[in-house]
This record gives C-alpha cells, structure tokens and sequence, in this order.
C-alpha cells in the first residue's frame, strides 16, 4: 500500500451543521475512501473557522501521519459494529422496556453521530462536545441526554468506565400526584374496568404494570392481600422492575370487596385487560382515558403514576413506618420512597399551626 500525501479535508454545509469530508485508507485495498464527520453548527462558526477546526481533528486523527496507514493494517472496528454487537449480545439480557428505549436511542441518536468513528478515536472531548451542541439546539429534555450518555458508556464498555462529562442540569419539577379527594372524583366519573384499576392503583400504590399484570389468583381475598409475581410491558407479561417489587401487599377489605364485586364468578385470568385479551398498555390508558377524565373534571392533568405518588404520600402523612411504606410500594430504599412523598399546601399549614397553644 502506497504512502498517502497529506490532506486538509474539505468543509461542506449540510442542513444546520458543517461536515468535514477527508480520505482514509481501507486495509487491502490501494483505493482510498471518503469520509464524512460534523464539524459544528453553522450558526456557531464561520466556514474558515470551520476549516481550522477540521484541520485539527484530521492532526488529532492522525490521518496524514505515516502511522494512520500502518493502522489501516490492522482491523478497525467503529462505533457502528460495537453497537450492534452489544445489542445482540449484551441489550438482549435487559428487561423489554430498556431494549426498546436503548435501540431507539442507538439508532436515533448514537450511530448517526458515532457511527463512522473508530473506537479508539471516541474519546471524553468528542463527547463532550457532542453533549454541548445537543445542549444548545435545546431539542432534547435534560433527562433525555442523560440516558443518551448512560447507553454511550455501555457500549463503550471498561474503556469509558472512569469518563465523567459534564451533563446538562435536570430541573427538580415536582411530580403530579393525586390527592384523596382528586381520586374520588376519578373513580366517581370513571366506568367498567378503568373505575375499578384507579381504586387499586390508589390503595396499593401498585405500578401499572404491575396491575395490568394481576391474576385473579394473586388475589387473597380471605386475608385482604394482594400478591406481585409479575408486570407488563406494552403486551408481554415480564418480571418485575427489581426483586423489591416482588411481594405482598395489605388492602383495605373495603377495596378488595369493590376488585370482587368487579370480577363476579371469574376464577382466573388477568384482572384487567383489553377487549382483545391483552394486557393493557400504560399509554393507551393515559391517553383515552385517564387524561380525558381529568379535564372533564377540570383537575390537573396526570398520569397512572400519580396515583402511585398519591398513595405514597398519603402513607407519609398518616404517620405509617418508611419500612413498611417500602415494602408495601416495592421500593430498594427509603432514599427512593421518600421522592414520591408530596404534601399539600393545607397539610403543611395544618403541621405547622400544630406546635400552637
């Protein structure tokens, strides 16, 4: 293979950004062949800006050193074929919901960006400024960056293990949750099944799909407890979000009278479930559903989760023990229960005029 002269690339406008096309040698083939990398957003940077800094990556790269054609020897193997590796072999042991999430992240943002690199030449500064520009454009929510990073260093494996980046800042919004008397409301205005899923869901704090899970026989109606073996994601029944979340939970008689009352002479099969015979879907519920309540009923808009949140907190003010509260919720510490405890302006004025005389 021939030494190659030098090259300062080529800087061309795609869309918003600009992208430096350069040559680099393929092993076992005389015949270069083009590449494509961005550079940075054209609202960020003039075109010979843009150059210098091509110029500079190309030097970091070390394409027109005598060493890069000695590299092109040897095998390289990019993001793009690390990514796939690892979701066939690693992302395929992970539970169904961090499947979906990751490959969409891999396909929609990872590989577009990384795809063409070398493992080798993705290092903590391409990161970071990748990170950045996504900073800046503003498209994408904090905690979604945030994910996006958290899959990059899975793929990248032990060589990422000790990289720290700086990730842009997640708000603290204060999640909805349902108070007592919004639930009421809800359970008031709501019919069939949905009527019966949002009681439960309020006076066991159960995930979705952990309801959507339920069996007729995880249901003891002798001594009013409802047992956890399983959740759902979109149409499959899956294991439970951590081995906390398996367990028995302590209901009001009152509640489990109202799941009896739905369920007439059933003796088994799921709880709650689709005309189709499915489990129900999360998003399906919020939408045509649950959200449609909530503005009928002029309160503010939530989700299933808030009722989650709703119950947690109502423990909370009643003074229940955090142990119990966790174990009842599923949760692995008190450091995590105590993110879904709210209390309401009149419960807070209520404690503090308490100490008064």
């Amino acid at each position: 293979m021939a030494r190659r002269s030098g090259q300062s690339g080529v800087v061309a406008v795609k869309g918003d950004w600009y992208h430096g096309r350069y040559y680099v040698d393929v092993p076992g083939q005389e015949e270069r062949v083009r590449k494509s990398m961005p550079i940075g957003r054209v609202k960020d940077m003039t075109k010979p800006q843009a150059r210098r800094k091509l110029a500079e990556m190309l030097n970091e790269m070390g394409v027109n050193s005598s060493a890069h054609v000695d590299r092109a020897l040897q095998p390289i193997r990019t993001f793009a074929e690390e990514a796939k590796w690892w979701e066939e072999n690693t992302l395929i042991h992970h539970k169904p919901s961090s499947r979906n999430s990751s490959h969409y992240i891999i396909k929609k943002h990872l590989v577009p960006h990384f795809g063409e690199f070398a493992l080798s030449d993705i290092d903590k500064r391409k990161v970071q400024e990748w990170i950045t520009v996504l900073e800046k454009q503003g498209k994408l929510a904090p905690k979604t960056v945030h994910n996006m990073w958290k899959v990059l260093r899975l793929i990248m494996g032990e060589s990422f293990t000790n990289v720290k980046v700086k990730l842009p800042s997640i708000p603290e919004e204060e999640q909805r949750f349902f108070t007592p008397e919004e639930v009421q409301k809800i359970v008031d205005a709501a019919e069939g099944q949905y009527k019966v899923l949002f009681a439960l869901q309020f006076a066991t704090g159960i995930r979705f799909g952990e309801a959507a899970g339920l069996h007729v026989d995880d249901l003891d109606f002798m001594n009013s407890v409802i047992r956890i073996r399983r959740s759902t994601f979109v149409h499959q029944e899956v294991t439970t979000k951590t081995k906390a979340g398996f367990r028995e939970i302590d209901v009001d008689p009152k509640m489990m009278k109202m799941v009896k009352e739905y369920l007439g002479d059933r003796q088994s099969g799921r709880v709650f479930e689709s005309k189709n015979g499915t489990p129900l879907v999360n998003g399906n519920v919020n939408r045509y559903v649950l959200k449609p309540l909530c503005r009928k009923l002029e309160i503010p808009i939530g989700t299933t989760h808030a009722f989650r949140h709703g119950r947690v907190s109502l423990l909370q003010q009643n003074s229940v023990p955090g142990d119990l509260i966790k174990k009842w919720i599923g949760h692995t510490s008190l450091r995590t229960t105590s993110r879904y405890s709210h209390f309401t302006p009149s419960f807070r004025k209520k404690v503090a005029a308490s100490g008064i005389k």
